[in-house]
C-alpha cells in the first residue's frame, strides 16, 4: 500500500470559494446576535436549517462577529481615550486686556518655568489618528507673494 504525499494532497485540492449570504441570512444573523452572543448545539443547528446554511457557516458567522464586535469595542475607547487626553486645558496669561498691557516686559524675555517637551505626555504605542482638518494644511501658502 503506498502512502500519499501531503503535498500531492494540497494539490489536487481546491480552495474553497467564500460563501456569500443571502440578506435575508444576514438580517436573521444579526438579529439573532443582538439577542444571543453565542449559540448552544442544538440553537445552531435549529438556525442553521432554517437559514439553509450549515453549522459550521453559523458557527463561523457568530465567531468572526463577536471578533468584529470586539474590535469596533476596543477602537472606541481607543479614540475615547485619545480625545481626553489630546484635550488638554491650558492657561494662557492675558497679554492685553481694555486696550492696556496687561504683563512686564521682562516677563515676556523669561523662558517658560517648565520646558516644552516636558510639558506634554508621551506614550509611546498609543496611536491616534484623528482626520486633519479640511481649512488646515500641513505647508499653509504665503498668500501676500512673499
Amino acid at each position: 500500500m503506498e502512502k500519499s504525499n501531503p503535498a500531492d494532497r494540497r494539490k489536487t485540492m481546491k480552495k474553497r470559494s467564500r460563501a456569500a449570504f443571502s440578506h435575508e441570512q444576514v438580517y436573521e444573523l444579526e438579529r439573532r446576535f443582538n439577542l444571543q452572543k453565542y449559540l448552544s448545539g442544538p440553537e445552531r443547528a435549529d438556525l442553521a436549517a432554517a437559514l439553509k446554511l450549515t453549522e459550521t457557516q453559523v458557527k463561523i458567522w457568530f465567531q468572526n462577529r463577536r471578533y468584529k464586535t470586539k474590535r469596533r469595542q476596543i477602537a472606541h475607547e481607543l479614540a475615547a481615550n485619545c480625545t481626553q487626553t489630546m484635550a488638554k486645558k491650558v492657561s494662557i496669561k492675558v497679554l492685553v486686556r481694555d486696550d492696556r498691557r496687561q504683563y512686564r516686559t521682562e516677563e515676556l524675555l523669561s523662558p517658560p518655568a517648565i520646558p516644552l517637551y516636558q510639558a506634554y505626555q508621551y506614550y509611546p504605542y498609543t496611536y491616534c489618528f484623528q482626520p486633519w482638518p479640511s481649512n488646515m494644511s500641513l505647508c499653509p501658502l504665503n498668500t501676500n507673494g512673499n
